[in-house]
């Protein structure tokens, strides 16, 4: 196990293991070639590898279930949500192009992203409109509504994580771990 899989691992394991549709982080571009042979295994499951944005040398990636992307993005609110900030789009590959040109039009960050990372869109709506009085929890991301319930699921993606993190300090690689061989 490389250290390129390590990080993939400790940034997109609960993406992997399905609780979360999901993740991003940002990855040298060495590493990201070396993940060649993950990003095949996973392709099989529907999972799919996309760099949307690059700076310093580092690659930004995101790794995401193309099926359960696809349910999010044509979530009625959703997609309603994403019109209103200027997003036209029939499939996930246009979402996805529409996203990477605004990370990297130099117009600031597009905080709709929580939406392509599966964050509630209460949650997504709350962060955008700066409502500090409503904010509740941070955690994975900010939290406008429901905090127990969310404690809850970022207490299990933190298990999920340091789970497959210990896994992979043993030597195990993503591929067996998730059995995607």
């Amino acid at each position: 196990m490389s250290e390129a899989e390590y990080a993939l691992g400790y940034h997109c394991g609960i993406t992997f293991a399905g609780l979360k549709a999901a993740s991003l982080f940002r990855i040298d571009r060495e590493a990201f070639r070396a993940l060649a042979d993950v990003r095949f295994c996973f392709a099989k499951r529907g999972f799919r590898f996309a760099v949307i944005g690059r700076s310093g040398g580092k690659n930004l990636l995101y790794v995401f279930h193309l099926p359960r992307l696809r349910e999010i993005l044509f979530d009625e609110a959703n997609a309603a949500f994403l019109r209103s900030c200027g997003y036209a789009y029939r499939s996930v590959g246009e979402a996805l192009l529409q996203l990477r040109c605004r990370l990297c039009g130099g117009t600031g960050f597009p905080h709709e992203i929580g939406v392509f990372l599966g964050y509630p869109l209460d949650d997504v709506l709350g962060f955008i409109c700066g409502d500090r009085e409503r904010e509740c929890l941070a955690g994975y991301w900010k939290v406008y509504s429901e905090p127990e319930k969310k404690a809850r699921l970022f207490a299990k993606y933190r298990r999920c994580s340091e789970c497959i993190c210990s896994k992979l300090r043993e030597g195990k690689t993503l591929a067996t771990i998730f059995r995607v061989i």
